[in-house]
This record gives structure tokens, sequence and C-alpha cells, in this order.
């Protein structure tokens, strides 16, 4: 690791990262606010965990159409196409509220379409950080990107909360929606990067040869694939949280307060994560700096399963906070750093796919579970998951072994 600041020298790089934290905030009062509507509406975590189903499967079925659509057209674009359609999305739903809360079916076809948009926006964004940046600053730029939207995520749960104890629900939303306003203006205001092969409507065919070539590559990089299932186990355990907490709160007698203060534990966690990896650069990460943060993260979400005191709660919650930012930062870097360029967008397709294609289910099996078990039982589960896939990983030779600057092969 080196201290350097020179990343902030790059204009484009700067309007990219504040742009990143108005989504990001307005990404955390989204979640927060529909989900805690949820909660207090039906009382059931089986249609919460059912609305997250739907927000993560409308993504996963469209995201490796989303990867060649960023490989042709202008990830910039996408971008701000996308931030417009969100903040749309929060104004119609806004004048929904006006006669009450809407039937659930109004939430799931929010959580449809937020899906779709994401399926094309999360490919985008990566890739335009790729275009933007040299891989040294690959580990830097995600600290940035990470500390930014966990400043976000401590803001979102105190803006939506606070405005919903205050003023109700419905403000919330257009505060959203401006969120999402101000980041497409950010964007429009980036320069253009010229990229070639670009803007070129291809056939049908072509559509699907670009995705051959995506998914082979991605099958036959074995470090790429060991790490995708990896984090396909993982993700799943720690998206339960999602789910559980609101109901891990109500079932210990509080009220949305702390539902608030454990989301805001960790984003500063994160916070904290962030900056100390914002201001320096690791040159080499490896994929066995993911698996050991990923183990510790597993001990902590089986201990939250076993505490109720609301401050050691807390606490625990900021070290997720912590690891998870840990994880976020050298994950992709490794990802970014062996991915080739020409493919990069149908490659991190598949990845966001297979890693984040368990979280969905996952949420919908505790949800569905919920019924009959404890939410501390949730966390007991999942961390006892998060901590057999680390270790399993870690014991194969070629992951343990596995270093970004040796030569990369499809073997």
């Amino acid at each position: 690791m080196k201290f350097d600041l020179l990343i902030f020298k790059n204009k484009n790089f700067l309007l990219y990262w504040i742009s990143s934290w108005c989504t990001a905030l307005g990404d955390a009062i989204f979640i927060i606010t529909l989900t805690w509507m949820l909660t207090e509406e039906t009382n059931s975590p089986t249609v919460v965990g059912t609305y997250l189903f739907i927000l993560g499967c409308s993504k996963a079925i469209f995201i490796l159409i989303g990867g060649i659509v960023v490989d042709r057209i202008d990830s910039r674009k996408l971008m701000i196409t996308s931030y417009l359609v969100r903040s749309l999305l929060m104004i119609i739903f806004f004048c929904v509220n006006l006669e009450g809360i809407p039937s659930i079916w109004v939430f799931y076809a929010m959580a449809s379409i937020f899906g779709v948009v994401d399926s094309i926006s999360e490919p985008a964004i990566i890739t335009w950080r790729t275009k933007i940046l040299e891989k040294q600053y690959y580990t830097q730029s995600m600290s940035l990107l990470m500390l930014t939207g966990n400043i976000s995520t401590v803001l979102g749960p105190m803006v939506a909360t606070g405005i919903i104890y205050l003023s109700g629900s419905k403000v919330v939303l257009l505060v959203n929606a401006t969120t999402y306003v101000v980041a497409s203006l950010l964007f429009i205001m980036i320069t253009p990067v010229k990229v070639n092969n670009l803007h070129i409507a291809p056939p049908l065919n072509s559509l699907l040869n670009d995705f051959k070539v995506g998914l082979f590559y991605f099958l036959k990089t074995s470090i790429i694939l060991t790490m995708a299932i990896f984090a396909f186990f993982t993700n799943a355990a720690i998206g339960v949280m999602q789910v559980s907490v609101p109901f891990l709160v109500k079932d210990y007698g509080y009220g949305i307060e702390t539902f608030g203060l454990l989301n805001t534990a960790i984003a500063v966690g994160s916070v904290i994560g962030g900056i100390i990896f914002s201001l320096f650069v690791i040159s080499n990460a490896r994929p066995t700096m993911t698996i050991i943060t990923c183990f510790f993260q597993g001990i902590i979400l089986f201990l939250i399963g076993h505490v109720n005191h609301i401050w050691l709660m807390v606490s625990l919650f900021a070290l997720i906070g912590l690891l998870e930012t840990a994880v976020n930062v050298i994950a992709p870097s490794v990802n970014h750093t062996i991915i080739p360029p020409k493919i990069f967008g149908r490659v991190i397709s598949i990845l966001i796919l297979v890693m984040s294609g368990s979280i969905p289910i996952s949420q919908a099996i505790a949800g569905y579970l919920m019924k009959w078990i404890e939410p501390n039982t949730i966390f007991i589960y999942a961390g006892a998951l998060e901590i057999s896939a680390a270790v399993m990983v870690f014991s194969l030779p070629f992951v343990r072994n596995y270093n970004v600057n040796q030569k990369n092969t499809t073997n």
C-alpha cells in the first residue's frame, strides 16, 4: 500500500464520484422507505422477502443482455438514462401514494422495473470507471466510491427514517427522485470518452456470439469462476440481513429509530473502511484477502444471532459494514485487473449474475423461514454458511497462491 492522491486531479472521475454519491443516497432512501412501508403495512416477512426476490430476479434475468449492451453503447448515456428513469418512477410512485398506501402489487411492479434498470446500469457504471482510470487506481477508486456510498448510507437511513417519522413516507419519495435527477445532471457534465467499436447495431447472431465469448472466458478462467461461486454463497449469507433486520428489530420490541440506527451503524463502519482504503493504493490485491475478510464477516453474522443488547448489536453491525467495504474494494479490483477490456461488459454481467443471483433467493427463503423460526436464527445460519464457504475455498491451493501480477491463463 502507498499514499497517493493523484486520482483527485481526474475531473471525469470527480464528477463520476459525486454522481455515484447522489445515487447511493437515493438507493439507501429507496430501500429503507419501501422495506419499512411493506413491514408496517403487512407485518409479513414473506411479503418483504418476495419484494426483494422480485427486485433481484428481474435484475438477474436481464443482466446478461445488459452486459452485451454496455459493450456496444456509450455507458455514460446509459447511466444518464437510468438515473432519469429511476427519478420518474419515484415521482409516479409518489402520485400513486397520494390516495394512501398502494396494493402490494404496486410494490412488486416497482421492484421489477428497478431490477431491469439495474441490470443495465450496474455493468455500465463499472465499465465506465475502467475507461476513465488506469489500473493502478482501481482499488483506490473503489474505496472512494465505497466511502461516499457509505456516507450516503449513513445519511440515507437518517433522512428516510427522520422524514417518515416527521412527515410520513410520501415526502421521502420526492427526496428520492431529486437525488437521481442531480446524479444525472452530474453525469451529463462528464466529458465523453471516445471508444472504438461502439454505437454499432449488431445482428442477433452477433449478440449471441458476444454472449458465448464472455461465457467461455468466465468458465475457462478458473480463478474468476471459483471466486464467483464463492461470492454466490457469501452474498447469500449477507443478503438475508436486508429482509431479517426489520423483523429482528420488531421481535426485540424496538421501532423505526432502532432500525435506522442499525442501518446507520453498518454505514458508519463502511465509512471508516472507506477512509482507510481511499488514502492508499493496493497495487497487488489478492483473492485470499477477500476470503479471509469474508471468514471474519461470517463470525460477526453468527454473533449477531446470539445478542439482543442494542449497543452490542450496533457494534457488530458496524463491523459488518467495515468488513463489507474491504470485500467490495478488494474483490472487484482483482476481477477488473484480470478481465480483458474488449469483453469486460459481457464478463462482468455474468459475474454479477452469478455473484448476486443468490441474494434474492436467500432473501425469499429467509422471509419464508421466519414463519417458523426467529429472525436471530437466520443470522446464525447465515454466519455458518459464510464461514464454511471461506474455509472450503481457502483450502484450494490455486486460489490460496494466486497473484494478479502473474500471467493470466484460462486453464
